[in-house]
């Protein structure tokens, strides 16, 4: 691709997350750079989620300021990708990290939390939380 990136987090061996000069986020697999636009763009990085959100928050974070990037990590699209996936594991991971998101950014994961409230696949206690979410970002649609 020829991008040169300012900074990288490293996720595992041979991979990481970056920020190119361009201020586009993308995750590098050895030698190989895959852009983080769409929200099925995100399976590559969905081990993040096995972190706590506050150290990658903060490292990425950190990432964004020394790069004077625009737009932060975008969290949600990680998050939503693990839902979308339903696998009961990364759904896991991933609602462990959904409180920490922002009002707007758990409303755009509103759909497929509402996926997760009603599935069989995932486990009652998911299941539950998502409908805690759901209800959460309902009320406030009416309060908007």
């Amino acid at each position: 691709m020829g991008r040169s990136v300012s900074t990288e987090f490293e996720i595992d061996l041979g991979l990481s997350i970056a920020l190119t000069e361009a201020g586009a986020w993308i995750i590098r697999a050895d030698d190989r750079e895959f852009r983080l636009e769409e929200i099925n763009d995100f399976y590559r990085a969905w081990l993040l989620l096995e972190q706590p959100f506050s150290d990658v928050r903060a490292a990425l974070d950190q990432i964004a300021c020394n790069a004077n990037a625009a737009t932060p990590f975008p969290f949600a699209k990680l998050i939503g990708s693990a839902l979308k996936a339903q696998s009961r594991q990364w759904t896991d991971r991933a609602m462990v990290w959904v409180p920490f998101l922002s009002t707007a950014e758990k409303a755009s994961l509103k759909g497929l939390l509402s996926d997760v409230r009603d599935s069989k696949w995932a486990s009652q206690k998911i299941r539950q939380l998502a409908r805690k979410y759901v209800n959460e970002i309902e009320r406030g649609d009416q309060d908007a």
